[in-house]
């Protein structure tokens, strides 16, 4: 796993993500049906954005979400590369506490449907930007 040296740097990545989501015709189609706002926090960067999920179709940004948000997340980068880069998983990283939620546990966890189509978008993306 690796993190990254500062947030400038994670935000290249983050904000491609964030582009490359909506395109994605697995992640369209498999987040029918819900509705759920995720606000991550890197911990170690000082680093804020956010993902809203709803209905098949998406939207997100850097910064803190825009409203009352349904999960947060707070890990640093090296947790959050671990985690999307398929060599963390998130259940383990909460249990080690390297994980910290609060909100809507249930919202969360049907995010795991979606984890490998966005796995591989964040690879993408991280790929893109190196």
């Amino acid at each position: 796993m690796a993190g990254y040296e500062s947030a400038a740097e994670m935000e290249k990545v983050i904000a491609r993500w964030i582009e490359l989501i909506p395109e994605d015709d697995a992640v369209s189609e498999g987040s029918e049906g819900y509705d759920v706002s995720v606000e991550f926090e890197i911990e170690d960067l000082d680093f804020f954005f956010h993902i809203h999920f709803q209905d098949r179709s998406f939207a997100g940004g850097i910064g803190k979400f825009p409203g009352e948000v349904m999960v947060e997340l707070c890990m640093s980068s090296e947790v959050f590369d671990g985690m999307f880069s398929g060599e963390l998983d998130a259940t383990t990283a909460a249990m080690s506490g390297d994980l910290a939620f609060a909100g809507d546990v249930s919202a969360a966890m049907g995010l795991q449907s979606l984890q490998d189509d966005l796995n591989r978008i964040y690879l993408a993306a991280r790929g893109e930007s190196a």
